[in-house]
């Protein structure tokens, strides 16, 4: 499974999809619209990282074969940690998370900008005649035309108007349980003999130094635990360094095929 951040949707990842399997063709993937996203909106609260958990584990248990990995991007990568220390999945092996930091962040820390976007989508109206429209209102609020663009695929057509089609009240929910969660002790110490890699922007403002301080001890105390930093990365490390990340997902995998020939 490959789990998207916060206010994405799972086609977001469809190119890196494409280009992971020809790196690791004996996975097939699932890139999973999370609760209030995509085609998973509407779904009644609470609107937490466990509510997600159990729905991923609602998935899983649909999914045409075993769970051996998980792929997390932000938010999608403590939901990814979360539902590894749920232990849904007995047969996971490998949990990859993409600029997530596992630490609690008071105020949203290192995320003001995303907390940023929220407060110019609030104060948007509730329709919009065309998907030009409301890009160019999110432009004139100051909001970049790629993230305006992105923001646009969530719209949804009520007649003759689009309106956003994404609960905010529900997002903000799931960014105050997403912001509180600790998950040092899961990443430090994965259950079982699953291994986590952490592929991390060197330029994220997600990271505080002691942040980075504690993911590199953790990856030099324990041999499960891998970390990769990309220097030139920001945030959005799977889109301004694709084919390293990519790199780092696919020997995950293979890692992942490695631990499951040993468990079998």
């Amino acid at each position: 499974m490959i789990l998207h951040g916060i206010l994405g949707m799972g086609q977001n990842f469809r190119s890196f999809a494409r280009k992971l399997v020809q790196r690791a063709p004996t996975f097939g993937l699932c890139l999973v619209d999370l609760p209030q996203h995509g085609g998973s909106r509407r779904l009644p609260p609470p609107h937490t990282l466990d509510a997600a958990v159990d729905a991923l584990g609602e998935l899983h248990a649909r999914l045409p074969g075993p769970l051996h990995a998980l792929v997390g991007h932000s938010f999608g990568g403590k939901v990814a940690l979360s539902f590894l220390a749920a232990d849904v999945a007995p047969e996971l092996r490998e949990v990859v998370v993409l600029d997530s930091n596992p630490g609690p962040r008071e105020g949203g820390r290192g995320s003001e900008s995303t907390l940023a976007v929220l407060r110019k989508l609030r104060a948007l109206p509730p329709t919009f005649e065309s998907r030009a429209d409301f890009v160019a209102r999110l432009r004139a609020s100051g909001e970049t035309d790629s993230i305006a663009q992105w923001l646009a695929m969530n719209l949804v057509r009520e007649g003759d108007v689009l309106r956003f089609g994404l609960d905010l009240d529900a997002i903000d929910a799931l960014l105050d349980d997403y912001f509180a969660r600790d998950s040092w002790a899961t990443f430090e110490h994965p259950p079982r003999e699953v291994g986590i890699t952490a592929v991390v922007g060197g330029r994220s403002e997600v990271f505080q130094e002691a942040d980075r301080t504690r993911l590199a001890r953790a990856a030099a105390a324990n041999p499960r635990v891998h970390l990769h930093v990309i220097p030139a990365a920001g945030h959005w490390v799977h889109v301004e360094a694709q084919d390293e990340t990519l790199d780092q997902v696919a020997e995950a995998l293979a890692r992942a095929s490695r631990r499951t020939m040993v468990g079998a």
